[in-house]
């Protein structure tokens, strides 16, 4: 690779070929100038030139961060990753990247830069105003005027789903009302942006848009390990027992006794059960997630998401009488019933929304007067009772479909695991711990 200097007016600009294009074989020209010497335009012509050869050079440019996020990288990342992330780290870009240093251009970003930002997500960075807080909102301001709003009223106003309006009016009825939020976004947020702007910074360094991924210089702030709460198996029962009448009590039933996620048993299909032998298979490309509002499938969640679970009776028993209700319903719809293979579906065969599950658990949660938790919570309730029951660490791991029992042990080193066997949990729930008489589906 060769190069040459030439005056230029007052000054001296450098130029050569540089690395030929790996689509045409062409090679394009680079050269700048400004340099009050010749002396010192040879000398940054040879190091752009090891730049280049070393496979680190960036050609000046003027583009921004809001440029090369939502414009380029975006729409290049969109089909290597699992649409849920996608649209996180859309919203991340949108919502808390792009105000901030959105204008400013790819090769003036710092490390200070980004310290600075995630300074500011974490006091001021919260952007969007929780529909709780719009929802009580509107219920004051009408309960000022004496009025007692409906739900669907309030559903109209806020643009919240029904559900959510009744749940909402419930809990300001019961004198229930949202707490105070934090102006900035919490830690975990934090690092989620952290990590996205470093594999966005990453994928801008091997298309040679900057020299250095400045991202990898700092440090993300330290999110503090907190304990999830979590309901006692005597808890779960109770709720069991009072779900034992809803559609999906099987649903829930199974959520409880194989500590599934949300996710893998709305996506739950009958030719990945097997009632006779008594175990079901999680399959790591059937999960349905919630996308900007929408259910759809997605990629299992690590590498183990695949996996085989063994069933205890009681379950069993559940979902054998499921699938005689299921079958029942087939024939009244006739050609209008949605052909589906899903494990839980409506009357007419259509998939349960993941939200509508999540939103009937707290229904049904706070008709029983229960500690409010997530559903996800009792996936968490799962592997404490199970741990605490005896069951090795390493069989726990397997059936939640961690990538490893350390990891495991990382989330529940609250729990004193003693040595024990799969069927420890199992055989609680056979002798009463979670109901299976009476009721209907």
């Amino acid at each position: 690779m060769k190069g040459h200097v030439y005056k230029r007016g007052k000054t001296y600009t450098y130029m050569f070929d540089g690395q030929p294009d790996p689509l045409t074989g062409d090679r394009k020209q680079i050269s700048k100038g400004g340099w009050k010497t010749e002396t010192i335009a040879w000398q940054k012509c040879r190091e752009a030139m090891q730049q280049v050869e070393s496979g680190k050079y960036a050609e000046p440019s003027k583009r921004t961060v809001e440029e090369f996020l939502v414009s380029q990288w975006l729409p290049v990342v969109r089909r290597t990753v699992a649409a849920s992330t996608w649209a996180s780290w859309r919203h991340y870009t949108t919502s808390n990247v792009v105000p901030a240093i959105g204008k400013v251009r790819m090769q003036d970003l710092t490390a200070v830069r980004l310290h600075a930002l995630y300074e500011h997500l974490l006091t001021t960075g919260r952007v969007k105003r929780t529909a709780d807080e719009a929802m009580f909102g509107y219920w004051t301001a009408r309960q000022k005027k004496g009025e007692e709003p409906k739900p669907r009223e309030v559903m109209q106003a806020c643009g919240v789903t029904i559900h959510a309006a009744r749940a909402a009016v419930r809990r300001y009825r019961a004198g229930r009302t949202p707490k105070a939020v934090n102006p900035g976004l919490d830690p975990k947020t934090v690092r989620n942006i952290h990590a996205m702007l470093h594999k966005a910074l990453t994928d801008a360094l091997a298309w040679h848009y900057v020299t250095e991924n400045v991202a990898a210089s700092v440090k993300p702030p330290r999110v503090p390990k907190r304990r999830r709460p979590v309901w006692t198996p005597k808890q779960l029962g109770t709720f069991l027992a009072y779900a034992r009448t809803d559609r999906f009590y099987a649903l829930y039933l199974v959520v409880a006794t194989t500590g599934m996620r949300r996710a893998e048993v709305c996506g739950l299909t009958w030719s990945a059960v097997d009632i006779e032998a008594g175990h079901l298979a999680v399959d790591p490309g059937s999960p349905r997630v919630v996308v900007d509002g929408r259910a759809e499938t997605s990629d299992g969640k690590t590498d183990n998401a695949p996996r085989l679970l063994s069933l205890d009776k009681v379950t069993v028993d559940a979902l054998r009488e499921w699938r005689t209700v299921q079958r029942s319903e087939r024939p009244f719809y006739d050609e209008e019933y949605d052909g589906t293979d899903l494990l839980f579906t409506w009357e007419d065969g259509r998939p349960i929304h993941p939200d509508v599950v999540r939103q009937r658990f707290h229904r049904m949660a706070a008709a029983c007067g229960l500690p409010r938790i997530r559903l996800h919570d009792v996936r968490h309730s799962y592997a404490t009772a199970a741990l605490k029951a005896g069951v090795h660490p390493a069989v726990v791991s397997r059936r939640l479909g961690h990538a490893s029992e350390a990891f495991t042990m990382s989330v529940y080193t609250h729990v004193l695991p003693s040595t024990g066997h799969e069927n420890a949990l199992l055989d609680d729930l056979q002798e009463g711990v979670f109901p299976r008489s009476g009721g209907r589906i």
